[in-house]
């Protein structure tokens, strides 16, 4: 299933004041229940992932291939949002999801309101969350205060150089503490039970997870052509 993934989109719709932010995602692959499987191996989705931003969250840049260190530039730190589902039976569907976030409360997946919606306009809620997790992510890094060395123009006004000729190896006599930043990452899954909830015939799949001032939908469009056709790189950012 994972080799004939076609597509990834990503959209990010933000409402107006009071509104919650949604991110949508989608992922084009065929209909699981329209594949012939192995009965050892059970038919797994294409991951849908979302990344986000937050302003408080940025780290350096890592150092160009070759180079030990960088003049500092930060990025915004991507926050990893995921879903995928494997079809345990023709009944059960398990979705497991994952959330980034700077907030515990926020990456605990059982404060999330979940439910699943087909094209045809069903809703479910989940029959059970299982295997709950939090975990705290930290990322550390060096830093260093060096010496630049002027050309011939000297310093301007507030002692930098006009032009820089060279940097000093000199950032043991200005000692730095380690940057760092702590992420916490949410898992659960969320199963799903009616009875042929996931039939052949069925188009589409939108996973809904939100809470409070944000919210995610994960979808699955359902194509079937997709069977015959060579595998494609997707045009989503994956982790």
């Amino acid at each position: 299933m994972r080799a004939l993934n076609i597509g990834l989109l990503a959209l990010v719709a933000v409402g107006g004041a009071g509104c919650a932010r949604t991110f949508r995602a989608e992922a084009v692959q065929p209909n699981p229940m329209t594949q012939e499987q192995s009965a050892e191996v059970l038919p797994i989705s294409e991951r849908v992932t979302i990344i986000t931003g937050d302003m408080e969250l940025d780290a350096p840049d890592a150092p160009a291939p070759g180079e030990r260190v960088t003049p500092t530039h930060n990025h915004r730190y991507p926050l990893v949002n995921q879903a995928s589902f494997t079809v345990v039976s023709r009944d059960r569907l398990r979705f497991h999801v994952q959330v980034d976030h700077k907030w515990e409360e926020w990456a605990d997946l059982t404060t999330w309101d979940v439910h699943l919606e087909d094209d045809a306009g069903h809703t479910w809620a989940p029959a059970s969350v299982e295997h709950a997790r939090t975990k705290l992510i930290t990322k550390m890094w060096d830093r260093e205060q060096r010496t630049a060395v002027c050309g011939g123009t000297g310093r301007d006004a507030n002692g930098n150089c006009i032009t820089t000729v060279a940097i000093l190896d000199d950032g043991w006599k200005r000692r730095q503490t380690l940057g760092s930043l702590s992420v916490f990452r949410g898992n659960a899954d969320f199963v799903f039970y009616q009875t042929d909830i996931l039939k052949a015939d069925v188009r589409h799949l939108r996973l809904v997870v939100k809470r409070v001032g944000e919210a995610f939908e994960f979808n699955w469009r359902f194509d079937d052509k997709l069977a015959d056709n060579p595998p494609m790189s997707s045009a989503g950012r994956q982790p």
